[in-house]
This record gives structure tokens, C-alpha cells and sequence, in this order.
């Protein structure tokens, strides 16, 4: 009865601790932004996990990460969590950098179960002893990165918890999703196991008996259940157990902490939970900043282009890799249910995928964010550009993403895609620069990208003239210098051309990073002491680059002159302003290094 009464007195503290967790996760979110949802969904797992492993000596993976705000809090950070996301702040990803109890810095799905397996494996091979615990969302599942793994463990003593609640950002897809919740909805096994609960309920000192539970159930589906998909990768399957009861989470991680071979553990959770809000829309509450700005931004200026033009045309499709709201194709999603594909956190997939659609006649749209694109290269150099397939790219949050930082920032995709042969690459200055682009892109024999950041620019009234393939655009005509800029930076040239009052300066919307405007370029050095390139990327590699590149092959002098990011990790900030201060590229300190390098002030 003691053991009874203590283990009671237990659980009425966790429940106490999870709602404080909670109540700053929420409270620290709606002022920051950040990821809700998901973390609300693993405060009760957290607790488990910190009650049942040393963080500062057994290895906790996350899997993208986005799930750690209570790991946060339980560790070393509660009293730094206010300054989430926020410039000088902590990350909203793990982050080794921040705290010696993050193991790896990870903001992309998939990687978890390699990554610690690798830890595992090492541990192994020095003769340590801690434990490495991998924590999955189910998602990860659609990952082929997971599976590859999977089938790489082998005799590795490794812990694996799923979190399964049923979401990536939106709602799971796929074979993985219906044989989780599969698992889930076995009607014989939910019916014996709630007779044996309610039987051993009614028992004197019957409390006493739940925790023994978990090996009833494990035995009714050993004899009713086929052998778990997780158990032929060589995996004990334990579950799927209750993710919101930290006493019951406790006792099967320590079951878990016992085992001497991997172990795959089960959880069922709800995206959200503890917040009526959230509960009721997860993929919404996913990411609470969304909805508070950019409205009107590029994703939805595209979704409702691309609306418009499958109206006109049959054999326009539309891809996303999980992101369908994220990229602005919702109301594709909505008006055309039959023309769209979502196929899981799975990038590499979404791109052969929509080349066995081309290739057998349609016209594919795959929207895919910068930062993820990068996980599908040799996709695009093999399946796609290699055949010259008509597939349209559509890379959102190509530039900064401010407060999700190094891992979620858009700069490198001109540098690895550029070299690439047949790929187009366009980038507009703003929403009606980009309805063009798309109109033109559907008319080009070839593969085409087209990047643009989340938040949409202008629009720069009386110009928008027709895209023409590798054709830039004149915003003003000058004498002295030439700025040429890409994308929003056209602004950002303009604003610099009014504080240089005293000079004669040309500015040149670009528009292509590939092809270039060689017969524009080659004049503006022939007319103009100096050239200035603009651009929201890193330096090494992008559209400077490739012009540099264009004046050397052609043996054409000119003073030219890169203003784009340097190639480092641009870390998280508030927002874009505090990063262009930090790494001066505002308008005000573009202008001021014109005017020195001009030898006068600004």
C-alpha cells in the first residue's frame, strides 16, 4: 500500500513539473515564435527521459530537433529559454555549441537513428559505457535516411523511441502511417487489453499490478499480432505505450535502459497536447510565427499562380516532400485533390518521383524549402537534369531564415546547383516578378528553378517586363557605377543608388543566376568604371561568382565587386535585420563601402 501511495504522490509531481514546462513553452513561443506544437507534444517523454538517463553522460539524438524545448528547460537552460530563437539567444535546435547535453546540431529529419547508431558503435569500440537513446517523430519513418540505418544496426545496444503522433508538419502520409496506426486500431487487441486493465483494476490492490501491465500487453500481441516491421531490422518492439504518462514512459524506458540488445520503443502522443489550440490544429500550431506574418508572402503568391495556371493547363502536378502548407499549395491541395502529391519528408523521392511524371508527359511543380533541397542533389543532377526533363522547382526560403538559423537558412543552392548542366535558375525581385517566372517556366524544354525567400518584396511599381530566357531587366540608367542585383536586393540597390545622390549608378534587375545576361554584363563593363554585385547568398559560388567567372572566360577587365554573405553558418538571429547589421549588408553600409571604395563619403 506504501509503494502504492508513494508511486501516486510520483506521478501527481511529474504531472505538476510537465504543466510548468508546458506553460513556459507556450508562454516563451507566443512572444518568440518557434515550434509549439511538436514540443508540447514530448514534455512528458522529456521528463522521462531526464528521470531515466544522465544527459551529461548518456547521448540523447533528436531527430530534427524541433521537439526540444523541454530537453532545454530540464537541462541548463531554463533560466535562458526566454531568449529562444532571438539574437544572442539559444537555438530552437540542438545545438553542442550551446550545451554539453545536445549531441548533435540537427534541424533536418531522418538523420537521428544514423547519428547515434554511429555513437553507439563508437562507445563499442573504446570500451565505454553509457547509453545513446535516438528519439524519432514518425515522420522520420517516411525518411529514407532512417531506414538506411535500420538496416545498419544490427547487434548495436541502441535505444529507439517513436514518438508517433501522427504528423510531420502535416498529416502523415505513406505505408509507415497506415501500419502505425494499424498497430493502433487492432480491435481484438484493444478489446483484451482493456478487459485485463479494467480486471486488474478491480483487484484488491489492484493498482498495484498496472505497471506489470506493459508485459500483458507485449504477450497478447506476441500471440496476436504479426512480428513487428521494427523487429525483422533486428529490434526488440516494445509498445505502443501511453507518451502522456510519465510513470508508465519511466518504466519502459528503464525496461528499455535494462535491455541488452536495441530496442524499439513505441509511443503514442498527441501534437500539441495540453493546448486545446494546438490539439485541434497541429499543422497550423506547428510553427506559431506563420501565421503572424508574411500573410502575402512568396508561398502564397506561388500557390495561387499555380492555381490559376492548372486551370489552363491539365498536366501541371504539384509535389511537396511534407510541406504542402509551408509552400504556399494548400489551395492546390484543396481545388485540384487529384493533381497532388505529398510524399513524406522524402526530398530525394519528390524529385525522381516528378521525373517519372515528366517523363511520361506531365508537367510537374515540386516545391521544396532551400534548406532541404540540398538533400536531394543527386536526384536533380541524375534523374532530371541529366534527361533534360521539364520540371519546375519552385525553392522556397532561398535566403534567410532568421530564427531558425544554420540549418534552415537558403544560401548555398545557387552554389550546388549552378554547376549542374541544363538547370535554369531565376530568382524574382517580387510577387509579380514571380507569377511571370512561373508563367515563362512552363514554357521552357528543360529543367527550371526558381528561388525566392519567404517574405515578398514590393511590388516595384512599372516594372515587370515579359521574362525572356536569360534576360535581365533595366531598373535606371547611369554613367559611374553599376549595381547588379538578384531578387529582393534589386530593392536594396535601389535604396543604395539614392544615398550615393552624387553618382550616375545603373541598376540591373538580374533576374537569372542561369543562364547569364552575357550581352548585358559585357556592356555594363564596358560602360561603367565599376561593377557591384548584390545578392542574398553566400558569396563562394552564387551569381557573383558566376559573373566573375563570365568576365574571366571572356578576358573582360572590369572592377567588380561582391556584396553577398560569407561562407560560414550564418547563426539564428530575431530577424533579418539583426544578421544584414551583423554582417553588414544593409543599404546604409553597402553604400558606405561604395563611397570608400569611390575614395569619398557617403
Amino acid at each position: 500500500m506504501e509503494k502504492f501511495f508513494n508511486r501516486r504522490k510520483k506521478n501527481r509531481k511529474y504531472i505538476e513539473r510537465a504543466q510548468n514546462v508546458r506553460d513556459l513553452i507556450k508562454k516563451t513561443t507566443e512572444k518568440n515564435g518557434g515550434h509549439l506544437a511538436s514540443n508540447l507534444g514530448v514534455v512528458e517523454l522529456s521528463i522521462a527521459l531526464h528521470e531515466v538517463f544522465d544527459s551529461s553522460r548518456d547521448r540523447i539524438v533528436f531527430d530534427v530537433s524541433h521537439q526540444c524545448y523541454a530537453h532545454k528547460i530540464l537541462t541548463d537552460r531554463r533560466d535562458r529559454f526566454s531568449t529562444l530563437r532571438q539574437t544572442g539567444g539559444i537555438s530552437g535546435f540542438t545545438s553542442p555549441r550551446e550545451s554539453p547535453h545536445d549531441v548533435f546540431f540537427c534541424g533536418h529529419a531522418g538523420t537521428a537513428l544514423s547519428s547515434a547508431s554511429g555513437i553507439a558503435v563508437a562507445r563499442d569500440q573504446l570500451h565505454q559505457d553509457y547509453h545513446v537513446i535516438a528519439v524519432l517523430g514518425d515522420a522520420s519513418l517516411t525518411n529514407g535516411l532512417t531506414f538506411e540505418a535500420l538496416n545498419n544496426i544490427g547487434k548495436t545496444r541502441l535505444i529507439v523511441v517513436l514518438n508517433d503522433n501522427g504528423y510531420a508538419i502535416a498529416r502523415n502520409v505513406g505505408f509507415i502511417a497506415h501500419y502505425l496506426n494499424g498497430i493502433m486500431r487492432s480491435n481484438i487487441y484493444n478489446r483484451i487489453k482493456g478487459f485485463f486493465e479494467y480486471g486488474l483494476r478491480k483487484l484488491p490492490l489492484g493498482h498495484s499490478f498496472i505497471h506489470l501491465l506493459s508485459r500483458v500487453k507485449r504477450m497478447i500481441k506476441a500471440f496476436l499480432l504479426p512480428s513487428s516491421l521494427f523487429e525483422c531490422y533486428g529490434l526488440r518492439y516494445i509498445g505502443p505505450i501511453d507518451g502522456h504518462n510519465v510513470m508508465d514512459l519511466v518504466d519502459a524506458l528503464n525496461f528499455c535502459k535494462r535491455e541488452k540488445r536495441s530496442v524499439f520503443l513505441h509511443i503514442k502522443t498527441k501534437k500539441g497536447y495540453g493546448d486545446p489550440d494546438a490539439e485541434n490544429s497541429p499543422e497550423k500550431a506547428h510553427g506559431i510565427a506563420f501565421d503572424r506574418q508574411f500573410s502575402n508572402g512568396y508561398s502564397q503568391i506561388f500557390g495561387q499562380t499555380l492555381c490559376d495556371l492548372a486551370e489552363k493547363n491539365p498536366r501541371i502536378v504539384a509535389i511537396t516532400a511534407a510541406m504542402a502548407r509551408g509552400t504556399g499549395l494548400g489551395l492546390f491541395q484543396q481545388k485540384f485533390p487529384e493533381r497532388f502529391f505529398d510524399v513524406g519528408i522524402a526530398e530525394g523521392h519528390a524529385i525522381t518521383f516528378a521525373a517519372g511524371l515528366a517523363k511520361a508527359g506531365l508537367l510537374p511543380v515540386c516545391a521544396i524549402y532551400s534548406t532541404f533541397l540540398q538533400r536531394a542533389f543527386d536526384n536533380i543532377f541524375h534523374d532530371i537534369a541529366l534527361q533534360n526533363l521539364p520540371i519546375i522547382i519552385a525553392i522556397d526560403r532561398a535566403g534567410l531564415c532568421p530564427q531558425d538559423g544554420p540549418t534552415h537558412h537558403g544560401l548555398f543552392d545557387i552554389a550546388f546547383l549552378r554547376s549542374i548542366p541544363n538547370l535554369i535558375i531565376m530568382q524574382p525581385k517580387d510577387g509579380d516578378e514571380l507569377r511571370k517566372m512561373l508563367e515563362a517556366a512552363i514554357h521552357f524544354h528543360g529543367p527550371c528553378c526558381i528561388r525566392y525567400p519567404r517574405n515578398a518584396r514590393g511590388p516595384m511599381d512599372g516594372h515587370c517586363a515579359a521574362i525572356e530566357l536569360g534576360r535581365s531587366e533595366i531598373i535606371q540608367r547611369g554613367k559611374d557605377i553599376c549595381l547588379i542585383a538578384l531578387g529582393g536586393m534589386v530593392f536594396v540597390a535601389v535604396a543604395v543608388a539614392k544615398k550615393l545622390p552624387h553618382r550616375s549608378i545603373t541598376v540591373i534587375n538580374a533576374r537569372f543566376a542561369k543562364p547569364l545576361d552575357e550581352v548585358m554584363f559585357a556592356a555594363c563593363a564596358r560602360d561603367h568604371k565599376k561593377i557591384y554585385i548584390l545578392e542574398d547568398h553566400v558569396q563562394m559560388g552564387g551569381f557573383g561568382s558566376a559573373v566573375a567567372e563570365f568576365f574571366v572566360q571572356k578576358h573582360i577587365a572590369v572592377d567588380l565587386h561582391i556584396f553577398a554573405w560569407p561562407n560560414c553558418f550564418i547563426p539564428h538571429a530575431s530577424n533579418d535585420e539583426d544578421l544584414e547589421k551583423m554582417f553588414h549588408l544593409t543599404a546604409d553600409d553597402i553604400a558606405t563601402s561604395i563611397a570608400s571604395d569611390l575614395g569619398e563619403e557617403k
